[in-house]
């Protein structure tokens, strides 16, 4: 009988409690904030009334992964929040299924998990550096390194969009569809992108009286190429519909 993930969610805190109390010694009230469950729970989970599938995590593989996050989790000195409990049920899961039919070889699923887990911990990483950005800029009074952080932290945001679209999609597991404009319409973008690029900013660069200066100007150059870039990879796009 096959162990669906959401199934082990329980067993999964009872083992990461036991570790933080019996391994990092640990009070299990502090154990109780880091899991976000209340100390009655705890108590329940270190008494075996719940997490019944606790054995099935004593499995080399699992046990090592669930050891390599309450690590990582004691490290950063945060929480484990309900998405990560979730992903780390996941990848038991599969590790669970593989001891089961005597399988090693990771499958496309497992391959698939692995990647949504990474992909959440970079988007988790890009919201929290745009935080900590905004929040150093919100305590500058020069308005150049103040613009230069809020930049930064608009990055850090634009970036987190992409990669929990991404994520969006594998967990659906649909078809991607992409609506692409008339490739006339992409063109005249373009263009309006490359006329833009006839005005260089070389000369300008070289009359700046602060080097920060040229590195910001470097870097509209920079995002200029880019969009560019993704405009003739859409406008291939359209050809290839049409």
């Amino acid at each position: 009988m096959s162990v669906r993930s959401e199934q082990l969610v329980p067993a999964i805190r009872a083992k990461m409690i036991k570790i933080l109390v019996e391994k990092y010694s640990y009070s299990r009230r502090r154990a109780s904030q880091i899991l976000n469950v209340s100390p009655a729970a705890v108590t329940h989970y270190m008494s075996g009334r719940r997490g019944r599938l606790l054995k099935l995590l004593e499995e080399p593989r699992a046990s090592k992964l669930i050891n390599e996050v309450v690590e990582k989790i004691i490290s950063k000195g945060g929480r484990v929040s309900e998405a990560e409990i979730y992903d780390l049920a996941l990848a038991l899961s599969s590790i669970i299924e593989e001891k089961k039919k005597g399988e090693i070889k990771y499958s496309l699923d497992q391959a698939k998990n692995k990647l949504i887990l990474t992909l959440r911990e970079r988007a988790q990483a890009e919201h929290e550096a745009a935080e900590k950005f905004m929040e150093t800029a919100s305590k500058l009074d020069n308005e150049i390194t103040r613009m230069i952080f809020r930049q930064i932290a608009s990055d850090s945001i634009k970036h987190a969009d992409v990669l929990m679209t991404t994520i969006s999609i594998l967990e659906r597991g649909d078809e991607m569809k992409i609506e692409v404009p008339k490739k006339n319409i992409l063109q005249s973008l373009l263009e309006k992108e490359e006329i833009a690029h006839i005005h260089s900013l070389d000369e300008v660069k070289s009359y700046l009286p602060h080097k920060l200066l040229k590195v910001l100007v470097e870097s509209v150059e920079a995002d200029e190429r880019k969009h560019a870039k993704i405009l003739r990879s859409l406008i291939e796009l359209a050809e290839e519909r049409s």
